[in-house]
């Protein structure tokens, strides 16, 4: 994961994966503000949000990288298959929740603990069809993520990146 304490020169495909991994989050954040009423119409966009992020993301440890990074395929591949739609969802929902994860790690944003959480409890919602309760965690989720989006953008770039020299290939 990275570290804020490490400053190393970014080039152009550093910079260009930080910006798509912030504005993952941030299209994420849109998404779920909307996927309470809409699941059907908003499931392809966070499916492919969710490849976004896990194709962009900076962990130092290849085993959760390519957790996450196989997570986001799965959704996608499993979405553009036509399969059972939920389970693309979960997916993606796991991906944001993985993400969230992270970052409490490398930052300490406690409130970031709580996605997983609440983004499990709007899938399970989903799918046993109590869409009431799924709208009010959906609109929570979507809370969580703007804060995750807004404390991302708020630090320099290079703290997504911290030492080149530590990641695993």
């Amino acid at each position: 994961m990275a570290d804020p304490h490490i400053k190393c020169e970014l080039d152009i495909l550093d910079k260009l994966t930080v910006i798509l991994y912030r504005s993952a989050f941030t299209l994420a954040a849109i998404i779920m503000a909307v996927i309470g009423s809409e699941t059907n119409a908003a499931t392809p966009f966070l499916v492919m949000v969710a490849l976004l992020a896990s194709t962009t993301v900076h962990i130092y440890d290849k085993r959760f990288r390519w957790l996450i990074q196989g997570a986001g395929l799965f959704a996608a591949i499993w979405f553009m298959a036509g399969l059972w739609q939920p389970l693309a969802l979960g997916a993606a929902l796991f991906v944001f929740s993985a993400l969230s994860i992270k970052e409490y790690f490398c930052f300490k944003v406690k409130a970031l603990l709580l996605t997983p959480i609440v983004l499990a409890g709007f899938w399970f919602c989903m799918i046993f069809n109590v869409l009431n309760i799924a709208i009010g965690f959906a609109v929570a989720g979507a809370a969580l993520l703007a804060f995750a989006a807004f404390s991302k953008w708020r630090m320099p770039l290079h703290f997504d990146i911290g030492d080149k020299s530590r990641y695993q290939v």
